[in-house]
């Protein structure tokens, strides 16, 4: 099998067993600090190490011989020493990047104290039964939300004292907020008015994701007997109109065309996903005996939730997967680069040259196969309770709120075969009147959305809010 991307360094047998090559194996301390191992010749190699400065690019140093004859001269821990040392040198640190480390927060950013049960302590102990009950990107998710939006606003309020007022509050601090992504410095804050359809809607379904932490924590805090009265949890209300229709997804033609600009690596990835509807982690995690030839279908061990699923294959995705699995162990990846190296993140990458060579949208991204599959399914006829348990989701909510509009066409041959005719055979033409059949007359096309001027502003007052919050929200101009 061929070897890892980034060995571990730490484990002797496997520094002695790197082959040369042109550039260091590396592997990551922090964020912005590396350290490696350069294997010039079968009978040495140099540890090195590497900063990136805050121009991007990186400084690169050697340390100290690593190996001579298939001897370890220095270790990984006398070179991290070095590496630690050259790091804080003046030269490097007056030029290199800020380093951070690995991985993402998993704690919040206060330590709830004091004897008054706040909406602080709610949240630790929701965090809490999350990391037991959540998968790990799901809880990191988590953990960003909170921190970003709840801790500085509501932390600090009483959970007995938090009322309507602290929520609307809230609601409008969170719709004025941009998005953080990463490590970048959050952005102005805009009025609600300023924004537009898309900011609206996707800064709704962020409250609304809020709201069911906070929900969450407000039931664990009640359950654990920090709640005399169920006002707080009442508080809470959802904000309607952030959904919208998928309508980001390839035809075959573009499909075809997506392929032959694909690098032949991708090619296999891309394919791997049209075929299962898998999303991009599923597929670089899954492993060669994850496919079954007696079944037809491959099994997801990773998914994005804890649901595992087998997603049975089409004859062609059955073929695809033997001539992939041939002759391969079984614990092996099941999808290498040409070069043996697993897939990465650098997959995005890959995608968008290929998207460009394609002449696709820039909308388009990978996870858009994944609709891309779902949606030629329920455009031919699947059933949502099939495509739901294709793509892993638990019920067909999911599937009808965002491919639904794809049913149309499915919808009519349903009707048109299941409903039982009121007037009797023969019924004079005076009585009901029917125009001739036409090829055009056969096929009914439902809009794809329900008016050209569709909003993301409420057009009721689902939310039960009144006063400045609901004046906030909704423009005086809508009819």
């Amino acid at each position: 099998m061929a070897t890892n991307w980034r060995p571990d360094l730490s484990d002797v047998q496997v520094v002695l067993s790197l082959k040369p090559r042109e550039a260091a194996y590396f592997n990551i301390l922090e964020y912005c600090r590396h350290i490696g191992v350069h294997v010039v010749s079968s009978h040495s190699s140099f540890w090195v190490a590497r900063v990136r400065k805050r121009n991007g690019t990186y400084m690169q140093t050697r340390l100290c011989v690593a190996s001579f004859n298939q001897v370890i001269v220095a270790d990984f821990e006398q070179a991290k020493m070095l590496a630690k040392a050259w790091f804080a040198s003046p030269e490097v640190s007056k030029v290199a990047s800020d380093p951070y480390p690995l991985g993402s927060k998993r704690a919040l950013n206060i330590c709830p104290i004091g004897d008054v049960y706040s909406v602080g302590h709610a949240l630790k102990a929701y965090l809490d039964w999350k990391l037991i009950a959540a998968t790990k990107s799901h809880y990191e998710t988590l953990v960003g939300l909170i921190n970003y939006h709840l801790v500085p606003r509501i932390s600090h309020v009483p959970l007995a004292q938090f009322t309507g007022e602290n929520f609307q509050k809230l609601a409008v601090d969170v719709l004025e907020t941009p998005p953080k992504f990463g490590r970048d410095d959050p952005k102005i804050r805009n009025k609600i008015q300023d924004l537009s359809q898309e900011e609206l809607r996707k800064r709704k379904k962020t409250f609304n994701a809020l709201v069911s932490v906070l929900r969450g924590s407000f039931e664990i805090a009640w359950e654990h007997g920090h709640l005399e009265t169920d006002r707080s949890m009442r508080s809470l209300r959802r904000l309607p109109n952030v959904d919208r229709p998928r309508v980001v997804f390839l035809d075959r033609s573009e499909c075809r065309s997506l392929l032959d600009a694909s690098h032949p690596d991708l090619r296999v990835l891309i394919l791997a996903a049209l075929y299962t509807g898998c999303r991009a982690n599923e597929l670089t995690a899954m492993q060669v005996g994850d496919f079954s030839f007696q079944t037809k279908s491959v099994f997801v061990a990773s998914p994005k939730g804890r649901k595992t699923r087998h997603v049975l294959l089409p004859p062609e995705g059955v073929d695809f997967f033997r001539r992939e699995t041939v002759k391969r162990s079984s614990g092996e990846r099941m999808f290498r680069k040409a070069n043996g190296r697993i897939w990465g993140g650098e997959y995005r990458s890959y995608f968008l040259r290929a998207r460009a060579e394609a002449g696709l949208p820039n909308s388009v991204t990978f996870h858009g196969l994944r609709h891309t599959y779902a949606s030629q399914l329920l455009q031919q006829g699947a059933s949502l309770l099939t495509v739901a348990d294709q793509l892993g989701h638990a019920n067909t909510q999911t599937v009808s709120a965002t491919y639904g509009h794809l049913t149309s066409q499915s919808r009519a041959d349903d009707i048109n075969r299941c409903f039982v005719p009121i007037a009797p055979a023969g019924t004079d033409k005076s009585i009901v009147e029917s125009e001739p059949e036409t090829s055009a007359s056969k096929v009914i096309s439902l809009p794809l959305f329900k008016r050209s001027d569709e909003s993301s502003w409420p057009r009721s007052n689902h939310s039960r809010f009144s006063g400045s919050l609901l004046e906030q929200i909704r423009p005086t101009e809508m009819d």
